[in-house]
């Protein structure tokens, strides 16, 4: 266990050396490697669908266990049915959010391209 932990502080403390390795010149490094924000946040924005939808269909998967597991007990189903609702919106977060950046980058590129 020490030599884990040993070897995890090692590499945390070396990871920085190889960061600045990775920048030549002066002046600042972009470690992200993109040039402005919306295309980061684009990216950042993927990055959390990608993760998150399939989370919510594991978790409807379970939802799914726990309504036949309920066996009719309606204290039970309550639950189910509420877990499955707040799951439903998380995925239409998940969506709309994507939806919403989308619309918002072409309603940019309209106003930009007209001025």
């Amino acid at each position: 266990m020490k030599i884990a932990k040993s070897l995890i502080a090692l590499a945390l403390t070396a990871l920085p050396l190889f960061a600045l390795a990775a920048c030549s010149g002066s002046g600042l490094c972009n470690p992200l490697g993109y040039d402005d924000l919306t295309t980061f946040l684009r990216k950042l924005l993927e990055i959390v669908a990608q993760i998150g939808f399939p989370i919510i269909v594991l978790y409807i998967v379970y939802i799914g266990f726990l309504f036949i597991s309920a066996e009719g007990n309606p204290e039970k189903l309550a639950k189910v049915r509420s877990y499955f609702f707040w799951a439903i919106v998380g995925a239409l977060i998940v969506l709309g959010a994507e939806a919403l950046s989308l619309a918002i980058q072409a309603t940019v590129d309209n106003l930009s391209q007209g001025i």
